[in-house]
C-alpha cells in the first residue's frame, strides 16, 4: 500500500488540510511533526509561544486519533530526519505545506529538497490558500484571496491510517526543550477552541469589534491569533465561518464582520510581501534606514521594555506584553503606539523592538511582527505618501485608547488615583518615574530624519534601486544578545525555497508589479486627536483608524 509522510510544520489541524487529506486518500500517512532546534532556540523564540505550540500539538495528536491515526514525534534536523525516516519505512516520499516565516525555514527546505534528490526520493510541496509564487500587482492578489477563501474547505480524511511499526517519540515538554514558563496565562490550544473562540466573538463582540478595537479595555478581539500563527484553524474556515454568520440587518455587525475579514486579508498579505522579499525579516525594506544606521541608547531600551518610560500608555503596553502575551489584551492601536514610541520618539532600531515582541508575544508571527513593525518607524512606508503616523503618547492617547483609564490602572497600579484626564502627563509620584523623553523635540527630530531619507526614493516610479537586497549574513537578529542555533547562517550562499523574487533580474513590468505592494490603496489621512467615550460609537461613516490602512 501507498506510504506517505504528512510533515506538519505551521498547519496544526486535520481539518482544511491538503497534504494530509491526499496522502489519506492514496494510503497509508506517517503524520510527523520535528523539533527542529534552530527554530525552538531562535532567538526570538518566546516561552510561551512554545508552551502553546506544545498544547496546540497535544490537540492534533487527538484529532489524529479520533481518525485512527497518531502523531509521529521527532527531535533534530528535518533535513537528516525525514530523509531517513523515508527510508525506515519505505514511504513513497513527503507531502508537506510551504511555508515563508523564517529564512532560515526557506534555507532548511531547500537543502531538504537537495538531499531527497540526492537520494532519489520525493518531496511535494502544497501552496497554502492565498499563497502563490508569481509577482502580480496587488489588486490582483486581493481578487485571488476572496476567491481563494470562496473555494470549498478541503475535507477533514475520513479516516488516518498510520504503519504499526513507526514508532514516535515521546512529546517533549517545555523544559526538556531548554524554555522555562514565565507566567503567562497560555490559551487553550485546539481547534475546537479555535472555533469556539470565533463563534463567541460573533455572538458576543460582533455588535462592538469595529467601534471598540481601539480600546484595550475592552477587549474586543478575538483571541484567535495564536491558533491562525500555528495553523491550528486556517484563515479561509475562519473567513467563511463569519461570512456565514447572520447579521440582522444591524450596520455595526456587518462592519464588524467585514473588519475582521479584512484583518485576515491584512495578515496574508504581509506574508506574501515575505514571500516575495524575504530580507524583510532581516532589513528594512528601503537601504538608506539601515545604511544611515540606528542610535541605540540602553537605558531608553530597557525602560521600553519594562514599562518605566514615564508614559503611562507605554508603560501599561509594555506590561502587559511581558504578562500575558499581548494575544487577547493588547490590541492593534495600543502595539502600535508601544511600538512607534520606540523607533519614532526613541529613534531605537525597530529590530530591537520587534526582537522584544517576538521573545513575549504568544501570536508571534514573524512577517506580521516584523512588517508591522516596521511600517510604525516609517522605514516600510507607502512611497505615494508624505506623512507618517507617530502617536502622541501623552493625553491624546489615552483620551483616543483609553478614556476611562481602565487599561492604564490595570498594568501601572502606581496610578490608581489619578483621574483620566490627567494620565497623559500624571503628576509626580513616588514609585513612578518622569516622562523619559520630550515628545514634540524627539517627533520634530524624527520627521526631519525621515523627510530626509525618504527624498531619496519618495513617488520613485522604479523601486529597485532603493530596495534593501538580501544580506549576505542571514544570522537572526538578537543573536549577539540570546544566542540560538545559528550554524546554518554560516553556509556560503544558501538557496532559499520558496525562492525569493531576483530584484536584480527583474524588467520593468515586474518592477512596477512590485511597486503596487508598497502604495496607499486607500486615501488615508492623519487622524485628527478627539476624545471619545468607549460607551459611545464614533460616527458610522468615519472610517476606522487602520494601523494597516496605509498598506492595504
Amino acid at each position: 500500500m501507498n506510504k506517505t509522510l504528512v510533515w506538519f510544520r505551521r498547519d496544526l489541524r486535520v481539518s482544511d488540510h491538503e497534504p494530509l487529506y491526499r496522502a489519506a486518500r492514496r494510503g497509508l500517512v506517517v503524520p510527523v511533526f520535528v523539533f527542529d532546534r534552530a527554530l525552538v532556540h531562535h532567538p526570538e523564540t518566546g516561552a510561551a509561544r512554545v508552551a502553546f505550540l506544545l498544547a496546540a500539538l497535544q490537540a492534533l495528536a487527538a484529532d489524529l486519533e479520533a481518525l485512527g491515526g497518531r502523531l509521529i514525534v521527532r527531535s533534530g534536523d528535518p533535513v537528516q530526519v525525514l530523509p531517513q525516516l523515508v527510508q525506515d519505512l519505505g514511504a513513497d516520499g513527503i507531502y508537506a505545506h510551504t511555508d515563508v516565516e523564517r529564512i532560515y525555514g526557506r534555507v532548511r527546505d531547500a537543502r531538504l529538497n537537495q538531499a531527497l534528490a540526492q537520494r532519489g526520493m520525493r518531496i511535494r510541496w502544497f501552496e497554502p490558500a492565498a499563497s502563490l509564487a508569481e509577482l502580480v500587482p496587488y489588486p490582483q492578489y486581493r481578487e485571488l484571496w476572496y476567491r481563494q477563501m470562496g473555494a470549498p474547505l478541503v475535507p477533514t480524511p475520513p479516516q488516518v491510517l498510520v504503519p504499526p511499526e513507526v514508532a514516535s517519540d515521546p512529546l517533549p515538554t517545555l523544559t526538556g526543550l531548554g524554555h522555562q514558563a514565565d507566567a503567562k496565562p497560555i490559551p487553550t490550544a485546539s481547534t475546537a477552541a479555535a472555533r469556539t473562540l470565533l463563534q463567541d466573538f460573533l455572538t458576543n463582540k460582533a455588535d462592538r469589534y469595529y467601534w471598540q478595537l481601539s480600546y484595550p479595555s475592552a477587549e474586543a478581539t478575538t483571541g484567535l491569533s495564536p491558533h491562525i500563527k500555528f495553523g491550528v484553524i486556517s484563515v479561509r474556515e475562519c473567513v467563511q465561518i463569519v461570512r456565514q454568520a447572520a447579521d440582522g440587518g444591524d450596520q455595526r455587525i456587518r462592519r464588524s464582520h467585514q473588519q475582521l475579514i479584512s484583518r485576515l486579508r491584512w495578515g496574508n498579505g504581509f506574508t506574501q510581501r515575505f514571500r516575495y522579499l524575504p530580507q524583510l525579516e532581516l532589513r528594512s525594506l528601503y537601504r538608506v534606514f539601515d545604511d544611515d544606521g540606528w542610535a541605540f541608547e540602553s537605558d531608553l531600551y530597557h525602560a521600553w521594555q519594562t514599562g518605566q518610560t514615564g508614559f503611562p500608555i507605554v508603560d501599561a503596553a509594555a506590561r502587559c506584553l511581558q504578562a500575558t502575551g499581548g494575544y487577547l489584551a493588547l490590541n492593534f492601536r495600543t502595539r502600535a503606539i508601544y511600538a512607534s514610541f520606540l523607533s519614532n520618539l526613541g529613534g531605537i532600531d525597530w529590530r530591537y523592538g520587534a526582537l522584544h515582541f517576538m521573545r513575549h508575544l504568544i501570536d508571534g508571527d514573524c512577517p506580521i511582527d516584523h512588517y508591522q513593525w516596521a511600517m510604525q518607524s516609517g522605514v516600510t512606508h507607502c512611497v505615494d505618501k508624505t506623512w507618517t503616523r507617530i502617536y502622541n503618547p501623552g493625553q491624546v492617547a489615552v483620551d483616543r485608547c483609553d478614556p476611562d483609564g481602565e487599561f492604564i490602572k490595570r498594568w501601572v497600579p502606581e496610578l490608581a488615583e489619578v483621574p483620566p484626564e490627567q494620565l497623559g502627563n500624571p503628576p509626580t509620584l513616588s514609585g513612578y518615574p518622569a516622562p523619559i523623553l520630550n515628545y514634540k523635540a524627539a517627533r520634530q527630530r524624527r520627521v526631519k530624519q525621515l523627510e530626509a531619507q525618504r527624498s531619496k526614493f519618495l513617488n520613485a516610479r522604479n523601486l529597485l534601486p532603493f530596495l534593501a537586497p538580501m544580506p549576505q549574513d542571514l544570522t537572526p537578529f538578537g543573536t549577539d544578545l540570546y544566542g540560538g542555533e545559528v550554524a546554518w547562517a554560516a553556509a556560503p550562499e544558501p538557496e532559499l525555497f520558496p525562492p525569493p523574487l531576483p530584484l536584480a533580474d527583474l524588467g520593468p513590468e515586474e518592477a512596477k508589479a512590485l511597486r503596487t505592494w508598497f502604495v496607499a490603496h486607500v486615501n488615508v489621512v492623519p487622524a485628527k486627536p478627539r476624545r471619545h467615550s468607549r460607551g459611545k460609537a464614533p460616527d458610522p461613516n468615519v472610517r476606522q483608524l487602520s494601523l494597516l490602512a496605509d498598506m492595504e
